[in-house]
């Protein structure tokens, strides 16, 4: 499990110690969880896993909220849902600490990730319910920077708002930019003259692509730097410095993080380069806690000091797990599909077409490439990697639509 550079074990450990006696004397439902002693963050692997659809049916049982909310609703201040792309959303409520911990949490986030107090920034993500909105509005207004809420669907607007307002830089989804740069162009605008110097990316795996980030550097001129997130644990609590290795976790006061097989739930060193599925735990939440909650998402880590000179850890989402795909007996998961398109320097963006469930191979990859691209050959590095049947085709850069909101990887026909 990694530790935070701010804290030393032992005072992680009350940290802890100090959030299961509060699970216990406000849940009943974390109550009966926590039959052993939880002494010390290695003992966490004797609690088992909570689960969203644990969390859906507390919620159906004792709406709004569900059995898990540990504080009284008159102290609450505000309520989100998660995004509900995967089933029902989950309401999540926050107290005045929770909410000041957010903001704090993220605005440390947004700072590493690029955001200066000089900074006119456009924040470009949905406003409706989910925490990426207001939370993280507030978060970048933590930051020390000037918040300028945009929102979407106001793409064409933001074109001639960059230049009146002097905006220096954008927050919005990965797919954003891209969509944003089309429509200048449709409009007869060139991105690169509009006077932006940086772009912080949220909400969906794949910014440190090189293809990506190299559309999206190159239409606009400027530097792009990724940020991590999630609605049920802290809405941004992570930020990718310069290096742009994996994002830097700022929430480990308020957090502890641990890694497991994503098959079988065993726990699985948390060091440099290990890979699996992200488990989190509250420390010093009061409304909405999560107790060993099993997140979804597949994730790379770094342990090592970074080469910034941070030494908190680091995470790189490549995907999730209820993103896998059946391929007659195989599974494939998207993000390896993409982690092995990201070797070939000249591939830009991709998808997968999947048709069926299981999927009847092969299984079809549309890339955008150069017409001298050998797709035979990348099939066959697929299949020899992933054990799939795959079929490669090559499409021409910028045929493959973006979203103003999210760019979904796989097309399900």
């Amino acid at each position: 499990m990694a530790q935070s550079s701010a804290l030393m074990a032992s005072d992680r450990d009350r940290l802890l110690r100090d959030q299961v006696d509060y699970l216990r004397e406000q849940s009943p439902f974390y109550a009966a969880r926590l039959d052993a002693p939880v002494t010390s963050v290695e003992d966490l692997q004797h609690v088992e896993f909570l689960g969203k659809d644990e969390l859906r049916e507390g919620q159906r049982a004792e709406p709004p909220f569900g059995r898990h909310l540990c504080a009284p609703r008159e102290r609450l201040v505000r309520m989100h849902v998660t995004s509900g792309t995967t089933g029902d959303p989950v309401a999540i409520g926050l107290t005045r600490a929770d909410h000041d911990a957010n903001s704090a949490i993220g605005g440390e986030a947004f700072r590493i990730a690029g955001v200066r107090p000089d900074d006119t920034i456009a924040h470009c993500l949905n406003y409706a319910l989910y925490a990426g909105g207001i939370a993280d509005h507030m978060a970048l207004e933590a930051s020390g920077a000037t918040v300028v809420p945009v929102g979407v669907g106001q793409s064409r607007r933001l074109l001639d708002l960059i230049p009146a307002l002097r905006i220096t830089a954008i927050f919005g989804t990965l797919s954003f930019p891209a969509y944003l740069a089309r429509r200048a162009a449709e409009a007869g605008l060139d991105p690169k003259s509009l006077g932006l110097r940086h772009i912080v990316t949220a909400g969906e795996p794949g910014a440190g692509l090189a293809a990506v980030r190299r559309e999206i550097e190159g239409a606009w001129s400027v530097t792009v730097r990724d940020t991590f997130g999630m609605s049920d644990v802290w809405s941004t609590m992570g930020g990718e410095c310069g290096e742009a290795e994996g994002v830097h976790l700022t929430c480990l006061n308020h957090a502890v993080v641990e890694l497991v097989d994503p098959g079988n739930g065993e726990t699985v060193p948390f060091e440099d380069e290990a890979e699996g599925e992200l488990v989190w735990t509250h420390l010093q939440r009061e409304a909405s806690p999560l107790l060993r909650y099993r997140s979804g998402d597949l994730a790379r880590v770094w342990a090592a000091p970074c080469a910034c000179g941070r030494t908190t850890p680091r995470v790189r989402i490549d995907g999730r797990r209820d993103d896998m795909l059946r391929v007659r007996a195989v599974n494939v998961y998207p993000q390896a599909i993409g982690a092995l398109l990201a070797r070939h320097g000249e591939l830009g963006r991709w998808r997968v077409v999947a048709e069926r469930d299981p999927i009847e191979p092969p299984l079809v990859v549309e890339v955008e490439g150069p017409e001298a691209i050998d797709t035979a050959a990348i099939a066959t590095e697929l299949r020899g990697r992933l054990g799939a049947q795959f079929e490669v085709v090559r499409l021409d850069p910028g045929t493959l639509p973006v979203a103003e909101h999210k760019t979904p990887l796989v097309e399900r026909r």
